[in-house]
């Protein structure tokens, strides 16, 4: 919400989103339990200081934060959170997959703290994972001007002193940070024979997924309707992998790029027409088992793309428009098609304009009915 607010980009990987729903949350808690949440999480040696520093109490203490602030116009830096708490001016940069905006960012705004409160004590915070917060510290700490209390959060820090706190705000924002990864090291107590049989079943879905692409490719090229859209490699469909999410550790959907043969083949590689869209997503839905959405997506102007193949990293691209609340807005029901038109193309999302389709369960589809299920489906998506 306070990201929305702010008109920061809001997705379930965004730093401006994660930074507003924990310290626009927090504002709301008594200015005690804050107090000691933030004290019990501060490193290294300024807790002392910041001890002292600190009011022991402040009414309507949520008043005081700020987010993003703007100071002066020529000003390339833009703080995450700025409280001033009597004598005490805290400034906590947030990171949560991102680096650094320049290797001087700290120091910008450990100078921006200087500059704008000369009669208070300027706080400069980094809040960080575990694995990079005290790295960061310990490069950095030499070059922050002497004036400014410096020091460093890391976020399962930080979710240990949430957690510690009976409140609903902080129940609700203890299952966030633990959804975000943050819950640190806990031991392999939950690893039995079900995380086996887990596995298990997760490599044999992958199997079958690999299969049932392979089946449809073959498909295509016998009925000669479709074919896949220009891919890099040996490549046929398009996955989220990354190592720092252990969330993208394990395929939870897929996506295969089809075009219409009875489009004109351009310069580039593309086809003049549309994109059709075969996902398999093995997350959560309205079904609530996993499902199939095929799909169509419009473009502004296909034709002055480059000749770059799509690669599996683009996978982004064409999920966030289906599943992202915000990129498009949706009209749909379960079964039904559904549809979703930008009012101007998305320049993000290669241009485009519409995306429209049906979701249905996985299961429905068979070896027997897959050609009508999909390229039927698509056939009539053509016609729309």
């Amino acid at each position: 919400m306070i990201a929305e607010i702010h008109h920061k980009v809001v997705a379930s990987d965004s730093e401006d989103q994660l930074t507003g729903d924990v310290f626009g949350a927090l504002r709301y808690l008594p200015y005690k339990d804050f107090r000691e949440i933030l004290l019990g999480c501060v490193q290294p040696s300024i807790v002392d200081s910041l001890d002292r520093l600190l009011p022991q109490d402040v009414e309507e203490w949520g008043n005081t934060v700020s987010f993003w602030p703007h100071y002066h116009p020529t000003s390339r830096t833009e703080p995450d959170i700025v409280i001033e708490l009597g004598e005490a001016v805290i400034l906590i940069e947030v990171k949560y997959n991102s680096e650094l905006s320049g290797a001087d960012q700290l120091i910008r705004e450990a100078e921006l703290l200087v500059d704008n409160y000369k009669g208070e004590q300027g706080v400069l915070l980094l809040l960080a994972r575990e694995e990079s917060a005290l790295a960061v510290y310990n490069e950095q700490k030499a070059n922050i001007p002497k004036e400014v209390l410096f020091g460093y959060m890391t976020w399962q820090g930080l979710l240990d002193g949430i957690r510690n706190n009976e409140s609903i705000v902080c129940g609700d924002l203890t299952a966030l940070l633990e959804e975000k990864g943050f819950g640190g090291f806990r031991g392999f107590d939950m690893m039995n024979e079900e995380t086996v049989n887990a596995f298990s079943t997760v490599r044999e879905a992958h199997k079958t997924v690999q299969t049932f692409i392979s089946h449809c490719i073959a498909l295509a090229n016998e009925a000669g309707e479709f074919e896949l859209a220009p891919m890099t490699g040996n490549n046929t469909f398009l996955r989220w992998s990354g190592d720092r999410e252990s969330y993208a550790w394990t395929y939870s959907d897929f996506f295969v790029v089809f075009q219409r043969c009875a489009d004109k083949k351009l310069p580039n590689g593309y086809r003049d027409g549309a994109l059709y869209i075969l996902n398999l997503n093995f997350e959560a839905s309205e079904y609530d088992v996993p499902t199939v959405n095929i799909a169509r997506y419009d473009y502004d102007d296909i034709k002055n793309w480059y000749s770059d193949p799509i690669s599996p990293g683009d996978h982004k691209i064409f999920y966030q428009p289906m599943y992202y609340d915000g990129v498009l807005d949706f009209l749909d029901g379960p079964g039904e098609l559904y549809c979703g038109e930008a009012d101007e193309p998305l320049e993000k999302f290669w241009g485009l304009k519409r995306v429209m389709g049906y979701e249905m369960p996985m299961a429905e589809i068979t070896h027997e009915n897959a050609y009508e299920r999909i390229f039927g489906t698509f056939g009539k998506l053509a016609g729309m």
